[in-house]
């Protein structure tokens, strides 16, 4: 028996590669959540000044603790996860994003690793397999029925498949524990094993969509070329296709009309108007003011603003909008490249996933809806924020994310890969009935 050394240094080879993406990938991706920990640590989370005309202070999404399994939306801007407030300015300084699927291309982070470079890294893995059968005459022994259907199956292709997953599961685990990730609490593990599952599953279909392919061709080099044009069009084009839709339906509402008005309005709206001050805090609520006594430079300027931000309102309501729209249409838009639906799928599991930024951007929304109307009630009396005031002060409280609907999608999105493997597998099956000859002719 001759030893290939061809053979093995080409498995050796795309063994180091593996590892050294997934490392790097694991490295990146923790840097990414190391510095949305400095940024929550160094948080302003209380008001820093006994002026409610110009008290701020900031409020955090709090990073997630399985957040090295995908970098996710949040990971890209991780400041996101922080939303400074001013008592008297509005959140009107975020703009719309685009589909989140799209904004990982150029960095690789874990789900990069598994959902775009194991796919292509199958390719060389398929072909040692296939080399090693055509070495072995396995196509004509099964023609021939010398050599069974299932264990073909097991020796040839499970089996070296099985060692490349182990090698890929140990270097996955071993980047979990260097990386800080502890599995200390029930839901962690169950989203892990959910996160586990689901990358599987998408492998899994990939594997079988190229053994589909290479049954029905008549070369590796046709099934690697049609392979390679199904990943291109599934990872790349949908995804793009599915946004161009969605900008068409609704195209996204950036900040510079908001700006623009702002600034329009900021000429209009005098600081000195008594009449219009007076008649602001009457809608709100308030008796005018004792103009006995001038405003100070920070009280004047916090009135000038929450005048402006009355008029305004409607267009900021018409962005914030159009950030929900755009934001559930990239979600539905999902299912329909199975790309995306893994891509989607590791961001929620790993609490790094569009809806649970959405979810803590409208929550922000409100709570600092709240906090003005609290600070307009001190500013119209020209009181300070004193120790009770701040301890009866609106408090920010995240509602959290809702785990059940996690798991929930997170299941769907499995049973969907699920469907997908078992339609891959009927046409293999189907495509190797009409090569492979009957049990009975064979015994023949």
């Amino acid at each position: 028996m001759n030893f290939n050394w061809q053979r093995a240094i080409l498995q050796i080879t795309l063994g180091i590669g593996v590892t050294l993406i997934l490392l790097f990938a694991s490295a990146t991706t923790s840097r990414v959540h190391e510095q949305e920990r400095k940024i929550h640590a160094g948080a302003t989370r209380e008001p820093q000044s006994a002026d409610p005309a110009s008290s701020f202070f900031e409020i955090v999404l709090e990073s997630s603790p399985i957040g090295q399994l995908s970098a996710g939306f949040t990971g890209i801007a991780p400041s996101m996860h922080l939303i400074r407030l001013d008592a008297t300015r509005p959140l009107s300084n975020i703009d719309p994003i685009e589909n989140p699927a799209r904004r990982r291309f150029g960095r690789i982070d874990f789900s990069f690793a598994f959902l775009v470079f194991l796919p292509i890294a199958l390719i060389p893995l398929c072909y040692m397999i296939y080399r090693k059968c055509m070495a072995r005459g396995d196509a004509d022994k099964l023609s021939s029925g010398r050599t069974k259907l299932s264990d073909f199956i097991i020796e040839r292709i499970l089996l070296p498949i099985l060692g490349s997953g182990g090698l890929v599961f140990l270097v996955t685990i071993a980047c979990f524990y260097s990386s800080g990730l502890r599995l200390n609490d029930n839901e962690l593990l169950a989203r892990l094993s959910l996160w586990s599952l689901l990358t599987a599953l998408y492998l899994i279909c990939w594997m079988l969509l190229f053994a589909f392919l290479l049954v029905r061709s008549a070369t590796f080099a046709s099934a690697t070329i049609q392979y390679a044009a199904i990943f291109l069009l599934v990872v790349f084009v949908i995804p793009q296709f599915i946004q161009s839709i969605e900008l068409a339906i609704e195209r996204p509402k950036g900040r510079l009309p908001l700006i623009v008005e702002r600034r329009k309005l900021t000429a209009e709206v005098k600081a000195d108007d008594k009449d219009g001050i007076d008649r602001f805090l009457t809608r709100q609520g308030f008796a005018p003011l004792n103009w006995s006594e001038p405003l100070t430079k920070a009280q004047s300027v916090a009135l000038l603003n929450l005048r402006i931000e009355e008029k305004i309102a409607p267009k900021l309501k018409e962005f914030e909008d159009n950030v929900r729209k755009l934001d559930e249409m990239a979600i539905i838009g999902s299912w329909i490249s199975p790309y995306t639906i893994a891509q989607f799928g590791v961001d929620d599991l790993a609490g790094t996933g569009l809806s649970r930024y959405s979810s803590f951007r409208t929550e922000a929304i409100a709570f600092h809806e709240r906090w003005r109307k609290y600070a307009l009630g001190f500013i119209a009396k020209r009181q300070i924020l004193d120790y009770d005031s701040l301890r009866n002060a609106p408090k920010f409280k995240s509602a959290g994310e809702d785990s059940g609907q996690v798991f929930l999608m997170g299941g769907l999105r499995c049973l969907y890969f699920i469907v997908l493997a078992l339609m891959l597998t009927i046409g293999i099956s189907r495509e190797l009935k009409k090569i492979l000859p009957r049990r009975k002719k064979a015994a023949r």
